[in-house]
């Protein structure tokens, strides 16, 4: 392979994404377009002031401060008071609330006596990361009051103030957030669904303009400018694809992460590397699969279902551990896979090197692995036409 012939091929790549609509589409514009639309969607990370009513059988006044510490939260407004659980089944079953809240009787005569009552929490659970939110906002309220009611409750018993913060609480549970500290679903998914746009466009574009050459039969044009080299017609073709996705991972992890605010805690050199061998092992990946296609349409269509598949065998949304055996290795055959796992280490949790090293490997592996079957595939093709 001769560089004077990747530069040939690299040129004549070029020409024919410019001339070519469908292929342009795709790796000129669908990834702009995805990355800034899908990550709007997020753009409001946590949901706030989510529905909920409240069934107060109590009428006190400590119940009545409950409710309004509960509609201070943030993520929760209180809409309304209804008289029984009944109505507020309706309200929740008609979507006009997201959870209900029950006070029982004797709700504040028990709590000063320092008996327990239960608050009854109904959800719907049918949205469960809003459901979450509720009863983790609920909670920390209904703790909060209860604590200081029963601290007073202990000190009219003739107890000090630290006596009686010992005896109502003696263990404490101090959560801290580690990293996603705000734990938004936002910075969770939207930094996953770059990568996802990254992979797709970048392996439906790649097979579409090798799907071309074959249904043009024009294949051994670009072997001709590569000097008869199936490495160099490979290197070539996807040499403009690799320039033109680590602009776009650059702009990614750096324009889009300011714009849609995510956090980028690690070393941004680690990052680099690994989307490299991501990047690399994808256009082979691609090669591989865009030489059995007779047509771009074909592979545009038989790729562009995949996306949703690959995702959720990444073990990105769900762990890949508790996946039955087939997908864990379907799985694990993706660069995406080990990318996503160590990138979001990296970018979320602020890893280094050493961290993401084994992820590092695999992705690595998957590359060669890639580049093998790519070279391979190639060689019988163009042996087949120049036959």
């Amino acid at each position: 392979m001769k560089i004077n012939g990747l530069w040939k091929v690299l040129k004549r790549e070029i020409n024919v994404v410019m001339h070519d609509v469908d292929i342009a589409i795709i790796v000129l514009i669908a990834p702009l377009f995805y990355s800034l639309f899908y990550g709007s969607l997020y753009w409001n990370k946590t949901e706030q002031k989510v529905p909920v009513v409240v069934v107060d059988m109590d009428h006190s006044r400590l119940s009545q401060t409950l409710i309004r510490h509960i509609d201070a939260c943030a993520n929760i407004h209180i809409t309304e008071e209804v008289p029984d659980l009944a109505s507020a089944q309706t309200r929740i079953e008609q979507f006009d609330a997201q959870g209900a809240i029950f006070l029982p009787p004797k709700f504040e005569a028990s709590l000063k006596k320092g008996k327990a009552t239960d608050i009854k929490v109904y959800l719907n659970t049918t949205r469960f990361l809003v459901s979450n939110d509720i009863n983790k906002a609920v909670t920390e309220v209904a703790l909060t009051t209860a604590a200081g009611v029963r601290l007073h409750y202990f000190q009219t018993q003739g107890y000090s103030f630290e006596q009686a913060k010992e005896m109502f609480e003696p263990l404490r549970a101090e959560i801290k957030p580690m990293f996603n500290t705000a734990e938004s679903y936002g910075d969770f998914l939207v930094p996953a669904i770059l990568a996802l746009i990254i992979q797709q466009t970048l392996l439906m574009g790649v097979a579409q303009a090798f799907a071309k050459e074959e249904e043009d039969n024009t294949l051994q044009e670009s072997y001709a400018l590569s000097n008869h080299s199936a490495l160099g017609t490979m290197a070539g073709k996807g040499a403009f694809y690799f320039i033109l996705f680590a602009a776009y991972s650059l702009m990614f992890y750096t324009v889009h992460f300011s714009l849609f605010k995510i956090p980028f805690r690690g070393n941004p050199f680690a990052l680099a590397a690994l989307t490299v061998i991501f990047l690399i092992s994808i256009i082979y990946f691609a090669v591989f699969i865009g030489t059995f296609f007779k047509r771009k349409i074909i592979a545009l269509q038989v790729l562009a279902f995949t996306s949703y598949p690959i995702f959720l065998t990444t073990g990105y949304s769900w762990p890949m551990a508790v996946m039955p055996l087939p997908l864990r290795v379907l799985g694990n055959m993706y660069p995406i896979t080990p990318y996503l796992a160590a990138y979001t280490r990296i970018t979320a949790m602020g890893a280094s090197w050493g961290d993401v090293l084994p992820e590092f490997s695999h992705l690595f592996m998957l590359s060669v692995f890639s580049f093998a079957l790519a070279w391979w595939r190639l060689k019988i093709v163009l042996n087949k036409k120049n036959s």
